[in-house]
């Protein structure tokens, strides 16, 4: 058996986490106004973020799958949201929404560490 938890973030969520993840990185983006990121289902998934210039001029930024659901997972830790570490991530698109997908594993094997770990005490 495996548990399967899920994140659903809204749009402003998955805006700040992307924003606060390029920035980390030392990734420019342009300089303007954020507005709402669209999400292009794929596969793979991508996500858009338009950017709007003091001019007016749209500018976009585009963000590949792996690098949104990374953006995800730092900004859940930022904000002390508790995600195994060895649990499998995955970013998909549930109800419109960036979600991310969280594969706890097999329970039984937990069970049985824990046994052996109590026997060895």
């Amino acid at each position: 058996m495996q548990e399967l938890r899920a994140i659903s973030f809204t749009e402003r969520e998955l805006m700040t986490a992307i924003v606060e993840f390029t920035g980390r990185l030392n990734r420019k983006l342009p300089v303007g106004m954020v507005k709402d990121p669209v999400i292009v289902e794929g596969p793979p998934i991508t996500v858009q973020l338009p950017i709007e210039d003091d001019y007016g001029k749209m500018h976009e930024a585009t963000f590949a799958e792996m690098e949104v659901a990374a953006a995800l997972v730092n900004y859940c830790m930022t904000r002390k949201i508790r995600m195994p570490a060895k649990a499998e991530k995955v970013l998909q698109i549930i109800s419109g929404a960036a979600t991310l997908v969280i594969w706890l594993g097999e329970q039984e094997v937990g069970a049985q560490r824990k046994k052996a770990t109590l026997r060895n005490r």
